[in-house]
């Protein structure tokens, strides 16, 4: 039902930079001996118990998900292992607007049919809407 108004999210596009001769996995590799080799020379220089090198965690704290029926909502995504407080789980993808855009969104939405609509307020000025393009972030509950 939903995938009447779903349109599909554009793909990244491929660095430019990066020579892919020998296909996607060969691009992949040299990208994390490139990584590798850089949080090895700024480890060399950080403090030990600095967070510099906490920035690209996010690879690295995937939890296991599953996506499925809900009985809060239609849908859902559910923890497949446990998940302390305050623990990351996945993070959540849409598109960064203000609260006048988010209201009239909000309006839209309603007048269009669509059944929910998955805005996140960030902040006092911040709301995240993944109705349109978003993640699987937006069926936690």
């Amino acid at each position: 039902e939903k995938a009447r108004y779903l349109r599909p999210c554009p793909a990244p596009c491929p660095d430019p930079n990066v020579p892919n001769t020998q296909g996607p996995n060969r691009v992949l590799s040299e990208r994390r001996s490139e990584q590798r080799r850089l949080l090895s020379a700024i480890g060399s220089a950080a403090l030990p118990d600095s967070d510099l090198l906490k920035l690209n965690q996010l690879k690295f704290r995937k939890k296991r998900l599953r996506f499925g029926r809900s009985r809060i909502h239609e849908w859902g995504l559910f923890a497949m292992e446990p998940i302390a407080a305050d623990e990351m789980v996945i993070e959540y993808v849409g598109q960064n607007i203000r609260q006048v855009v988010a209201d009239m969104r909000e309006k839209r939405y309603a007048q269009e049919g669509i059944g929910s609509s998955y805005l996140f307020r960030v902040d006092h000025d911040t709301i995240i809407d993944a109705t349109k393009c978003g993640n699987l972030a937006r069926f936690i509950n």
